[in-house]
């Protein structure tokens, strides 16, 4: 069976759900709107305002965590219907933090071409990077992003997790997102859901008001039956490239890395125990308005028992990582040298800080130092001063460390810098602990945080795997070689003639 057939089979094995996503979001959108006319006269009125909006959102969720399970079909492991459905929350949140960054990206289209403009050539000036034109790029960069790029790498989350809740497949998910027949689908559908109706109400009205009626109501039909149609098919599509992913190898890089990790679990979980106090004790600090001289005494004791602790895990989760190899040092010369690197690694950065310019810098201190020095203060940690040159060698030349560590540092330093400045409030300073400023500061800050520590963890188990893959091959003996057990059988010895010595 073909890609098409397959996908024709799952929308009409799923034509209840279908036609459920079709009749029941217009009257879900019907309800909606009813509730923005209803009155606050009453107990009972104020009520059904406050349960009307939960109610339809519940609805909306359940339609479309049952559409995903009907098309993908039923595996026999699925988590019920309703824990499928509270999942989509998690990744509609997340679809609405990138789109509050892509918000704060187009406030900047303007600040961001003239830049651009202004540091460009005479001639390319005035031809090619002029303002209209970068501008121009900028916007359907951000579009791009927006409509194609966001949806394309959240909605296989989604629909893995209205199946199974929070135990996702991430193998299966990420063999999606490479998979190369997936994102020409988004952006089909992204084009016939998104393009067209900005075109329809573009044009300015004309006309008698009834037939401006019936136009505005034929264009809302049109750009219905389009997002509807092209969210069916391309969550079909997905749930059919879902069924087609063939197995993931035993040996596979990313399912050793995931293995590791979660051998390595305790120590994962005292690295962002750790961070955790650690911002802790300084927002505590922070606000106290003055120190007096005796608290100082118990303040530098307690962030330095922080900075060793932080040694002991950093120590202790890359020896529990890095598991194949030579004679281990014991835990106290590992976190001696990690605080060795860690002294080099400040060392790099503040020699970087002292280079007048705004890019390189940034370039050498977060990819390239960090791509030569951490394997060798992961091997030191584990192995002392008998590293393994060749190895680590082997792994700084790999293109596969590179990539994994450009990643690492868009997802855990790039991308935390565009939340923080498109989360950014006027209000600095919270007067209440309860006040709506200190909440967007919290949330903006677990997510950084998040971010960050993902990231590394992330890194530093991409590191083990990769450092390990770089072994040589063992010398095996070689197999297939029957033993000789016993004398041979008398009839099947061969016979060897001995020339005998020539007489005179």
């Amino acid at each position: 069976m073909n890609y098409f057939k397959d996908l024709f089979g799952r929308l009409s094995q799923s034509r209840r759900w279908v036609a459920a996503q079709f009749i029941g979001t217009p009257l879900l959108i019907l309800v909606g709107i009813a509730w923005t006319r209803l009155p606050e006269k009453h107990l009972w009125q104020v009520a059904l305002t406050l349960l009307v909006p939960v109610l339809v959102a519940i609805s909306i969720l359940e339609l479309n965590a049952g559409t995903m399970r009907s098309l993908a079909g039923s595996d026999g492991k699925r988590v019920k219907l309703v824990w499928g459905a509270m999942t989509l929350l998690v990744w509609i949140a997340v679809v609405w933090i990138s789109w509050m960054i892509l918000d704060w990206c187009d406030d900047q289209t303007t600040q961001w071409a003239s830049y651009l403009n202004s540091q460009a050539p005479a001639h390319w000036r005035a031809r090619l990077f002029t303002y209209e034109h970068l501008s121009h790029w900028i916007t359907i960069l951000v579009w791009i992003f927006r409509w194609i790029v966001v949806p394309a790498k959240v909605l296989p989350y989604a629909m893995a997790s209205a199946q199974t809740g929070y135990r996702l497949p991430l193998r299966r998910v990420l063999q999606l997102l490479w998979n190369w027949r997936w994102w020409p689908a988004v952006a089909v559908a992204a084009l016939l859901s998104v393009w067209p109706p900005s075109l329809f109400f573009a044009a300015d009205p004309h006309g008698a008001v009834s037939a401006q009626i019936w136009r505005v109501s034929l264009k809302l039909v049109a750009t219905y039956l389009l997002v509807m149609i092209s969210w069916i098919l391309l969550l079909a599509w997905g749930a059919v490239l879902f069924g087609r992913q063939q197995p993931v190898p035993k040996n596979d890089a990313v399912t050793d890395l995931f293995k590791r990790l979660r051998d390595s679990h305790s120590w994962v979980g005292a690295q962002f125990s750790w961070i955790l106090i650690f911002v802790f004790t300084i927002l505590m600090v922070s606000r106290i308005p003055s120190v007096p001289k005796w608290r100082v005494w118990i303040l530098v004791p307690l962030f330095f028992m922080l900075l060793v602790a932080g040694l002991v895990v950093e120590a202790g989760m890359l020896r529990s990582l890095l598991k194949n190899g030579g004679k281990r040092i014991k835990m106290f010369w590992g976190v001696f040298s990690t605080f060795l690197w860690a002294v080099l690694a400040l060392t790099v950065a503040y020699s970087l800080s002292l280079w007048h310019t705004s890019i390189a810098p940034w370039v050498v201190g977060w990819v390239v130092a960090p791509a030569i020095l951490l394997p060798f203060a992961a091997a030191s940690t584990v192995w002392g001063l008998r590293l393994p040159w060749r190895r680590i060698l082997r792994l700084i030349a790999e293109w596969r460390w590179w990539l994994g560590l450009i990643a690492a540092m868009l997802t855990g330093v790039a991308l935390p810098c565009l939340i923080n400045a498109a989360m950014q409030s006027e209000s600095t300073t919270p007067s209440l602990w309860v006040s709506p400023a200190l909440w967007v500061m919290g949330l903006r800050a677990g997510g950084t945080v998040l971010l960050v520590m993902g990231s590394w963890v992330l890194l530093l188990g991409w590191l083990a795997v990769l450092l390990d893959r770089q072994r040589p091959p063992s010398n095996e003996m070689p197999t297939g070689v029957p033993a000789l057990v016993g004398p041979p059988e008398p009839d099947k010895q061969g016979s060897v003639k001995v020339p005998l010595p020539e007489s005179d």
